[in-house]
């Protein structure tokens, strides 16, 4: 399963310890997509805006496709969760914001401090 990480509200839903593929879209200010080649793209998952530690980060410089920009010229990338991402934390809202650095060293946030709703379902898998 995928959906945008860019809804106009900005929040994200993910059922606590599902895999879950978020699709994200780097645009300029003229709706124009933004060259990632060479790029890092970095989510961060935090309890709130002021918490030092992070519950889960993704990043594409780490190597082991947490974050794939899947098509580089058309500023998309695809931030990949898998179960032990969430499983262990209650249902509830946390904080997240999505990062890029690009080639050129430049640092932009492409999506601010917002909602990641980690939903409870019935089924329990270990």
């Amino acid at each position: 399963m995928s959906s945008s990480i860019l809804g106009s509200e900005n929040q994200v839903e993910i059922y606590r310890g599902a895999s879950k593929i978020f699709e994200l879209e780097v645009l300029d200010m003229n709706n124009n997509p933004v060259n990632l080649t060479g790029a890092r793209v970095i989510m961060t998952v935090k309890c709130a805006v002021s918490a030092v530690a992070s519950l889960i980060q993704k990043d594409s410089d780490v190597g082991t496709s947490q974050v794939d920009i899947v098509a580089p010229r058309e500023g998309k990338a695809e931030i990949k969760f898998v179960p032990s991402d969430t499983q262990t934390l209650d249902a509830g809202s946390y904080i997240f914001d999505v990062w890029v650095v690009l080639s050129s060293g430049s640092r932009n946030p492409v999506i601010l401090p917002s909602v990641f709703l980690v939903k409870a379902g019935v089924t329990v898998l270990t």
